[in-house]
Order: C-alpha cells, then sequence, then structure tokens
C-alpha cells in the first residue's frame, strides 16, 4: 500500500525503514508487528492518512490487539482548536483638553481638564453663504480658464518654435487637457445616453452654423460611435469594419441634406475621427511626419490626409510646397496631388496662402512663347535620338537652347527658370522634381543623363502646348499641374 502524506509532522520519514516493514508485510502476513510499527513511524512523521489506513487494516486482521484501538482512538480524535484570547474592549472615551484656570486663594493657575462633546454640531449655513460660495466659484472657474489659455498659448508658441528649429516634437499629454479647460465641450459625448439625432434635424443645424461644420459632425460622429457600441447602455461586441461602416452610412446621410459647399467638412469629419480614435484602426502609409514627429501626435488643426494615404502636418507640408516654387507635388512620394487634394489643401486654412504660389506657377506657363515650345522640342529630339559615344551633338543642343534662353525677355526667363511642369520618368515611372532651365543645366553640368533631360523636355513641352491660351479667371479655383 502507497503511503499518502499527511497534514503535518514532527520529523523525516525513514524511507528505507517504510520499505523493510512494507517488504516484511508483503513476505510475511499478516505481519502485525511490522504493520504496528509502520503505523507508529505514520504517526510520528504526520502521514496520519497513511497511518489510518493502516490501523484500519490493522484492526481487521487484529481485532483483540490492545494497541490497535489506542491508534484508532488517537488518530480519530479531532484536533482542538486553540484557546482564543480574550479581546480587550476598548470603550471610546470623549476628548478631555486640559486649560489653565486662576485661582483667586492661592493667586496662582490651576490645571482643570474639560470633556468635549464626541459629535460637535455642525455648524449652520445660511442661504447667502451659499450664493457666495457659488459666486466665489464661478471667479475661480473664469480666472482658472483665463491662465489655462495663457498657457495654452505659450505652449503652441513652444511648439512652432521647436518646429522652426528642426527638433523633434510630439504633443504633450497635458496639451489636450489644457484645450479641454479652455474650449469646454457644452455637450460631451460620453453624457449622451440616447440614440444620435437625425440626419436632417442635424443637417439643419450645421446649415445654420457653417463656421462650425466640422467640429458638428465630429461631435455627430462620435455619438454615433458611442450608440453603436453600447445602445441603451448595454456594451456590444463590434469589430472595427463595422463601426467604420456606421460612419460612413452616417457621413453619406449627412451628405444628402447639406449643399456640396459644407459635404466637405463631413470627410473632414471623418477624417478626424479616424484619427483620434485609436480603436478604428487606421493605417497611414507613412508613421512619421516629415520632422520625424509621430503621425497619432499630429494637433487636429494641423492635420490633413490625402488621397495617396499621406497623414500630413499641413505646418510642414505647407512649408515644402513653398520651398518646391508652389508646386502642388507630394514631398514624399514625388507625385504630383490629385486635383481633389489640391483643393483640399488650398481650402486648409493654412494652406490658403499656397493659392498665390499656384498661380503664379499658371501665369508661368503663359509667359513661354511658342517659338520657346518649339526649340524645347527640338532640343528634346536631338537628345533622345543622341546614340554617338562623346554626345557631341546634345552638348551642342544644350549649348544652343541656353544661348537661345539668354535672348529672351526677363520674364519670360525667369519662366524657363522657374516653371515646374508635371512630368514622369518613362522608364521608371519617378516624378521629375526640377524646372525647365535646372534640367538644362544639369544636364550640361553631366549631373543627369541626357536622354533624361530630353524625356522631360519633351514632356514639358506638351505641357505648355496644352495650357496655351487658357486663363486662370478664379484663383481660388485655380488648379495647377
Amino acid at each position: 500500500m502507497a503511503a499518502t502524506s499527511g497534514t503535518s509532522g514532527s520529523g523525516e520519514p525513514d524511507m528505507v525503514l517504510i520499505g523493510e516493514l512494507l517488504e516484511e508485510i508483503s513476505r510475511k502476513p499478516p505481519a502485525v508487528g511490522a504493520r504496528k510499527l509502520l503505523v507508529e513511524h505514520y504517526l510520528s512523521v504526520g502521514w496520519l492518512d497513511a497511518a489510518m489506513d493502516n490501523a484500519k487494516e490493522l484492526k481487521s486482521l487484529a481485532p483483540k490487539d490492545p494497541d490497535v484501538p489506542k491508534f484508532l482512538q488517537l488518530l480519530e480524535k479531532k484536533p482542538q482548536p486553540p484557546a482564543t484570547e480574550k479581546e480587550s474592549v476598548v470603550v471610546a472615551t470623549a476628548p478631555k483638553v486640559e486649560t489653565r484656570e486662576w485661582d483667586p486663594k492661592t493667586g496662582r493657575y490651576k490645571k482643570s481638564t474639560t470633556k468635549l462633546s464626541k459629535t460637535p454640531e455642525a455648524p449652520s449655513v445660511e442661504i447667502g453663504d451659499l450664493e457666495h460660495a457659488r459666486e466665489d466659484l464661478t471667479q475661480g472657474h473664469w480666472a482658472l480658464r483665463a491662465r489655462a489659455k495663457s498657457v495654452l498659448v505659450d505652449l503652441l508658441q513652444l511648439q512652432a518654435l521647436r518646429k522652426q528649429a528642426g527638433l523633434s516634437q510630439s504633443k504633450s499629454k497635458n496639451l489636450s487637457k489644457i484645450e479641454a479647460i479652455v474650449y469646454p465641450r457644452t455637450v460631451p459625448t460620453s453624457s449622451k445616453t440616447g440614440p444620435p439625432g437625425s440626419a436632417r434635424s442635424v443637417a439643419r443645424i450645421i446649415r445654420d452654423n457653417p463656421k462650425e461644420a466640422t467640429s458638428l459632425i465630429i461631435t455627430d460622429l462620435e455619438d454615433t460611435m458611442s450608440w453603436t457600441r453600447a445602445p441603451h447602455g448595454k456594451p456590444l461586441r463590434i469589430n472595427n469594419d463595422a463601426l467604420r461602416d456606421t460612419l460612413v452610412k452616417r457621413k453619406a446621410a449627412l451628405e444628402s441634406h447639406l449643399t456640396d459647399k459644407l459635404k466637405v467638412h463631413c470627410e473632414l469629419a471623418l477624417m478626424h475621427i479616424e484619427h483620434e480614435h485609436e480603436d478604428i484602426d487606421r493605417n497611414y502609409a507613412n508613421t512619421e511626419t516629415m520632422l520625424g514627429d509621430e503621425v497619432k501626435d499630429i494637433p487636429r488643426d494641423n492635420f490633413y490626409v490625402t488621397e495617396d494615404n499621406y497623414a500630413w502636418d499641413m505646418d510642414e507640408l505647407v512649408q515644402a510646397i513653398r520651398a518646391n516654387s508652389g508646386v502642388l507635388r507630394n514631398p514624399l512620394s514625388k507625385q504630383m496631388f490629385t486635383p481633389k487634394d489640391i483643393k483640399g489643401i488650398l481650402i486648409h486654412p493654412m494652406g490658403k496662402p499656397l493659392a498665390a504660389l499656384a498661380v503664379e506657377q499658371h501665369e508661368m506657363s503663359k509667359g513661354v512663347r511658342l517659338a520657346t515650345i518649339e526649340q524645347m522640342e527640338k532640343l528634346s529630339n536631338i537628345l533622345l535620338e543622341d546614340q554617338s559615344a562623346d554626345t557631341l551633338p546634345s552638348r551642342k543642343a544644350v549649348d544652343e537652347f541656353l544661348a537661345y534662353i539668354a535672348t529672351l525677355p526677363d520674364l519670360e526667363q525667369k519662366a524657363i527658370d522657374g516653371l515646374k511642369c508635371p512630368a514622369k520618368d518613362s522608364h521608371t515611372g519617378q516624378a521629375y522634381d526640377f524646372s525647365i532651365g535646372e534640367s538644362v543645366r544639369d544636364a550640361k553640368g553631366n549631373r543627369v543623363c541626357f536622354h533624361k533631360t530630353g524625356d522631360f523636355i519633351k514632356q514639358a513641352a506638351e505641357h505648355l502646348r496644352q495650357n496655351r491660351g487658357v486663363v486662370a479667371t478664379d484663383s481660388d479655383k485655380c488648379v495647377v499641374m
């Protein structure tokens, strides 16, 4: 019989002795003496369960043995719980305060103790005191908002300075808290328990407040998210795709009741919702801005996403486009922005100054005469067809073109030097990123091969021919390249 461990013991089991006793029991049954020694050993080491099993077997084998009842009595005896100490009851007494009183008989102060009441009465508060407290609270709240606004301005200026210095920065965790103090929301989404309003009623509010259109739609989409996740306060399991489909349908419902001018705010609102709510899990083509900041840290006022799925800090994007002479090209992929993206960039508050640069580029394309376009076509044909080892025809054609440019009026020379036409490498598909004058000078200085320059000049000439005779009538609607 295998021994099972008991609850406690006073020594270590002697496995050699146990083995010998078990062997003796198996060889010479019933081996009452060996069994009694085994029970005693189990008791000494605390293996009470094994001792009880062997004692019961011993009782059946030797019922008249006087030691067996003693074993069973010892094993069946329940241990007495330890005596509990009487806890001293501490009676709370009223606190005493020592005071000193003047004794006129002795001419000295004597000590005296007085008991204080254990339940002092609460002081009565008058209604006037509540009004003063409410007024103080209101004034303190407005003072806090004023100080928070000052701090917010300083933080934004600090961010701008760090960005100008080219330092990496991330949005402070406290910045959003300070913004919440300065610009408190009148109806927080978390407090709204009912379903979102009808699309018609929300659209009516948006039409009445066009300047707040984006923020109103964001609030409505957040209400829709909250209701979709927990209708009537009961949380539901919903995946990100289903949640986004619900938001897209809500956006479409709002757009159906808005004018074309206000529909763009629906897309902007959904764009911000996807950016600010991590549980929607929107992935972008880039994870960092051009200055190395995290995309998730871009403030709402600066955030914009183009159709190629690049997320931008508009402050950085505007600076990059300015440095590129106003050409509306993706600084990261080198591809031209789509007309929809160009319109979105130009109507953005930070992108409005780019409209003037876009018009300037458009006007440059009008300042190139037909004879110059023909010279460009002639140059491109020579550069593309030249297969000579010494490339003398290409070098001669480049020199002749530069000499021709030198004879042009200053305005046309400026247009040739600064105009960047949309063109792509015919072999790689990579967008070219230089002006006509730069490409020719790079070819002359052996910085760019002649065939690549010819490819660009050919496409630039075609672009100029297509744009001749078209006048930009509205700078706000002007779309360049």
